[in-house]
């Protein structure tokens, strides 16, 4: 009997223990739709006024949210004209209309800072329009598939993710094992351009911390949160922060403390569909690689879930296939 009763208290423990997080919805969902015809808000991003929400789509453009609705804020590719990209969603012509990725505002300039599939890092002013080039690569070759961006004060770090991106096959690439995505670094006030880490298995999200001392990783193949040190003892040293069940996209600062991850959890492709099924889960996590939330959107994300910014009790989330941005009002 004295063994049943501990028996049962360890159940009892092991359920009500803060470590053991159950998954569930963040809230009502309220869909706000993207301009006609365009879809993919992959990245969500707020500028220092707290404009926004603001949003890359797959034709190309960044839209701004204003007055109730979206408006054309900036472009990345030199070679668009509206005639051939607006509300195009063939990849073939994101190489004449670009494909903007991750985002990230500097909170001193107002400057966007931007990571382009096909045409690099680059950045455009408060008030939008054609964005400024920055880097196309490093030591003479291309990036491969430019993806996340974060800021420091004078410095910008990005992600190439590599080639296996290109394919755009979700299965393939989770399933590759590839090992060639890096850490690259910008250097304002110089312009130039290095490589901080190689070896990264699909690293397809960034984020820094608010004390600027550390980066955060999502590597996408290799499922799980790598946390990059940029100041201090352990300088330029990395740790694997937190191993995930399935594949992580953008990884973001929460205003409340600590951060989200956009997790996709790839399920078998059913017949007749093109795109295999995820279970799409925000988890939230602290400083230290502790769980500290999970919230399931796999009813608003059933095929591709990008990015969970939880910005002054709501949420707001991106993907690459719908047409519209997500917002939820916190529970």
């Amino acid at each position: 009997m004295k063994s049943l009763t501990m028996f049962w208290i360890s159940i009892l423990i092991f359920i009500s223990s803060p470590c053991v997080i159950h998954s569930q919805p963040p809230g009502i969902l309220l869909p706000i739709k993207l301009k006609l015809h365009a879809i993919g808000p992959e990245d969500v991003a707020f500028n220092g006024k707290g404009e926004g929400p603001y949003t890359g789509v797959a034709d190309g453009r960044i839209l701004k949210y204003y007055n109730g609705k979206f408006i054309d804020f900036a472009t990345t590719s030199p070679l668009r004209t509206k005639v051939i990209c607006d509300g195009t969603n063939n990849t073939i012509l994101q190489l004449i209309c670009g494909r903007p990725l991750g985002l990230e505002f500097h909170p001193r300039t107002g400057d966007l800072y931007i990571a382009d599939v096909n045409f690099g890092l680059l950045k455009v002013g408060p008030k939008g329009g054609l964005a400024t080039q920055l880097a196309a690569g490093v030591n003479g070759i291309k990036f491969s598939f430019t993806n996340a961006v974060a800021l420091d004060e004078s410095t910008v770090y990005f992600v190439d993710s590599g080639l296996i991106f290109l394919t755009g096959n979700f299965t393939k690439i989770a399933q590759s094992g590839d090992t060639s995505g890096r850490l690259l670094k910008y250097e304002m006030e110089t312009g130039r351009v290095t490589v901080v880490l190689r070896g990264l298995s699909g690293p397809a999200g960034l984020a820094i911390s608010k004390d600027k001392t550390f980066l955060l990783i999502s590597e996408f193949i290799a499922k799980k949160i790598t946390k990059y040190i940029i100041k201090g003892p352990k300088a330029n040293t990395t740790q694997t922060l937190l191993k995930l069940e399935g594949q992580p996209d953008n990884v973001k600062r929460a205003t409340s403390g600590g951060y989200w991850v956009a997790v996709n959890i790839l399920k078998p492709p059913q017949p007749q569909q093109l795109i295999p099924m995820t279970e799409s889960i925000a988890v939230k996590f602290d400083r230290n690689g502790k769980i500290l939330d999970r919230k399931n959107v796999t009813s608003a994300y059933p095929n591709s879930f990008s990015a969970y910014l939880e910005h002054f009790g709501k949420a707001y989330t991106g993907s690459l296939v719908p047409n519209f941005l997500g917002v939820y009002t916190l529970k």
